[in-house]
C-alpha cells in the first residue's frame, strides 16, 4: 500500500515538473493596455531595422482600457510592446520620448512638431523579446499621465545588431503612426497610416508622499546675490530666509545644477563658511540632515575639513577626516559625550549622505546614496546652541571645505526620515519631483538656446541654454561646411539653466555654428572666432 502511494506521489511530482519545464513561459503582463495580439500588421519598425528607425504612435484618451481604464493621478514607469517575432538585439542610442496633446490625428509625412520628454535614453541597450508575448522596457524617468489627453510615444534607435523584434499593430482610422526613412538623424517618411502598436504600461501614483525639509534647504541656485544663499525650506525659521556666504563660492556642476565650492586651502570657519543665520534649536526632537558631497580628494594637509556644525550645541559637528589625517577615509558626525557616527567611503567620488536621529529609539543612522550603512546609540541629545549653525565650515579654529571641494542639496528636516523617503529623495531634485514649487524662478518656462558671449570671441566663449524638462541633451559645434568639430554636451540633464564654455584655441579663425537638441527641441546659432 505504501509503495502504491509513493509511486502515485512520484508520478504527480513528475507530471507537475514536466508541465513546468515544457509549458510556455509565463510572461509579464502590463497593468493597462490597448490591445493584446490584435491586428493584421506585424511591423519591423522601429526595433527590427538594422540601419536605425524611429516610429511615432498616437494613443487617444481612453485607449488604455484593458483590463480597466487607466485612471488619473498616475505616472508611467514601464512600457510594453506585443511582439510577434522575438529575439535578442543590441541597439545604438535607443531612446523613448513621450508627450501629451489634444490632437486626434497626425499629419501624414510629418513628425509631431512639439517638444517631448525624454523618458529613456541608452547609448547601447540590449533588448530581448519572446515571440508572441509582451516586451517590456523600464523607463529612466517616470512620465506623469493625463487620461484626458492623447499620448504621443516616439521610439527610435540608430543601429541594430542581432535579432530585432516585430511589433503587432492594429489598423485604425486617421493617421495614428508616422515613421522615419531610416538611419540617424531621422527624416520623416513621406506618408503615415492608422497602425497603432499593441501597447501597455505600468504605473505608480503620481502624487509624492514626501515633502521639502522644514528647517534648511540650500540648493545654491538662483540666490539673491553672490554673497547670500536662499533657504528653500517649507517653513524656514525666523531670520533664515537667506544665509550669508563668506569666502566660498558657487560653481557647476553640483548634484543637479550649481553647488557650494571651497575656495581656500587654509580657510577657517570665520572667513570661509555659510552662516545660516539660524540659532540651532531642534532640542530633543528627531531630525535628519542630508547633503551631497564631491571632490573630497581635494583635501590637503593633516586637518579635518568641516562640513557643518554649531560649536555651542555640545560641539555638534560633521567633518571629512580624509587621507590627510589617517589611512581610514570617512565622514564623522560628533556630539559631545556620544559615540562618533562614522561613515566610511569606498571611493572619493560624489555621493549623498543622510544622518537620521530618532528620539523615540535614541538611534542615529547613516545612509549613503539612499542605502542604510550603520547606526549608533545617542541618548539625551538636546540639539540647542547659540548659533549660527554653519554649513561648509564649523568654527574659527577649524578648517572649512577646501579648494574645489563641493557641497550641494543641504537639507535639514525636523523629523526622522524613513527608508522609503530616503530612497525616493536622495537623488531627486526636490524642486521638481515633489509637486511643490517653492523655487519659482528655478524651472525655465521654455526651451532656449542663447547667443554665445562674448561674440566675436578669442579663444573662449560661453553658451547658455535652458530646458524646462529633463532629457538627453546634445550641444555640438560645427564648422562653416557643416562638419561636426566638437561635442560639448552629450548626456542626460535635469531641468534648469546651463552655461557651457567653448575653448576655440585649437581651431582656426572663422564662423562656427552650435546646435542644441533635447526632447525634440532643436536650435542652431552662429558665432565668430577671431584670432
Amino acid at each position: 500500500m505504501k509503495r502504491t502511494i509513493y509511486a502515485l506521489l512520484a508520478a504527480i511530482f513528475i507530471f507537475i515538473l514536466g508541465a513546468f519545464l515544457f509549458s510556455p513561459q509565463i510572461q509579464a503582463q502590463p497593468q493597462y493596455y490597448n490591445y493584446q495580439n490584435v491586428g493584421a500588421s506585424n511591423n519591423n519598425f522601429p526595433l527590427n531595422a538594422a540601419a536605425g528607425k524611429m516610429s511615432q504612435w498616437l494613443f487617444l484618451p481612453g485607449d488604455f482600457n484593458q483590463p480597466a481604464p487607466l485612471p488619473s493621478g498616475k505616472k508611467i514607469t514601464k512600457i510594453y510592446l506585443w511582439v510577434t517575432t522575438g529575439g535578442a538585439a543590441t541597439y545604438t542610442n535607443l531612446h523613448i520620448l513621450m508627450k501629451q496633446d489634444t490632437l486626434t490625428a497626425f499629419t501624414t509625412g510629418t513628425f509631431y512638431p512639439g517638444t517631448f520628454d525624454t523618458v529613456y535614453n541608452q547609448a547601447s541597450a540590449s533588448i530581448t523579446g519572446t515571440t508572441g508575448s509582451w516586451l517590456s522596457i523600464t523607463l529612466d524617468r517616470a512620465f506623469v499621465y493625463d487620461p484626458t489627453k492623447s499620448l504621443i510615444v516616439a521610439i527610435g534607435q540608430c543601429g541594430q545588431t542581432g535579432s530585432g523584434q516585430t511589433i503587432k499593430q492594429n489598423g485604425l482610422a486617421n493617421i495614428r503612426r508616422v515613421w522615419s526613412v531610416g538611419g540617424c538623424p531621422f527624416t520623416p517618411y513621406a506618408g503615415g497610416d492608422g497602425s497603432v502598436a499593441n501597447f501597455g504600461v505600468d504605473v505608480v501614483d503620481a502624487t509624492p508622499t514626501f515633502a521639502l525639509p522644514e528647517i534648511l534647504y540650500y540648493k545654491f541656485l538662483n540666490n539673491p546675490t553672490t554673497t547670500t544663499v536662499k533657504n528653500y525650506a517649507t517653513a524656514p525659521p525666523s531670520g533664515t530666509t537667506t544665509a550669508t556666504l563668506l569666502g566660498h563660492g558657487m560653481t557647476a556642476p553640483g548634484q543637479f545644477d550649481s553647488c557650494l565650492v571651497g575656495t581656500s586651502l587654509t580657510g577657517t570657519g570665520s572667513t570661509h563658511v555659510l552662516n545660516t543665520n539660524w540659532t540651532t534649536n531642534v532640542g530633543t526632537s528627531s531630525w535628519t540632515i542630508g547633503m551631497w558631497l564631491g571632490n573630497l580628494s581635494n583635501q590637503t594637509g593633516t586637518s579635518a575639513c568641516y562640513l557643518f556644525g554649531d560649536p555651542a550645541a555640545s560641539s555638534f559637528r560633521c567633518f571629512w577626516a580624509g587621507a590627510g589625517i589617517s589611512t581610514d577615509t570617512a565622514i564623522l558626525l560628533r556630539y559631545t559625550g556620544m559615540p562618533d557616527m562614522r561613515l566610511p567611503l569606498t571611493t572619493l567620488g560624489s555621493f549623498y549622505v543622510h544622518f537620521v536621529y530618532d528620539s523615540a529609539t535614541s538611534t542615529l543612522k547613516s545612509y549613503k546614496n539612499g542605502v542604510y550603512v550603520s547606526q549608533v546609540t545617542w541618548t539625551g541629545i538636546n540639539l540647542t546652541g547659540t548659533g549660527p549653525f554653519k554649513v561648509g565650515g564649523y568654527s574659527t579654529s577649524a578648517n572649512s571645505i577646501q579648494t574645489g571641494m563641493k557641497l550641494d542639496e543641504f537639507r535639514f528636516y525636523k523629523r526622522a526620515l524613513g527608508q522609503a523617503e530616503i530612497t525616493a529623495t536622495w537623488n531627486a531634485n526636490l524642486g521638481v519631483v515633489t509637486g511643490v514649487t517653492p523655487i519659482v524662478t528655478q524651472v525655465p518656462k521654455e526651451y532656449k538656446l542663447s547667443q554665445n558671449y562674448p561674440n566675436p570671441f578669442n579663444p573662449v566663449t560661453k553658451i547658455d541654454f535652458s530646458i524646462p524638462k529633463s532629457g538627453f541633451v546634445t550641444l555640438k559645434i560645427y564648422d562653416a561646411l557643416g562638419r561636426e568639430v566638437k561635442t560639448l554636451v552629450s548626456e542626460n540633464k535635469t531641468t534648469g539653466n546651463y552655461t557651457v564654455d567653448f575653448n576655440g584655441s585649437s581651431f582656426s579663425s572663422g564662423a562656427y555654428f552650435y546646435r542644441l537638441e533635447v526632447n525634440g527641441y532643436v536650435d542652431t546659432k552662429k558665432m565668430l572666432l577671431v584670432k
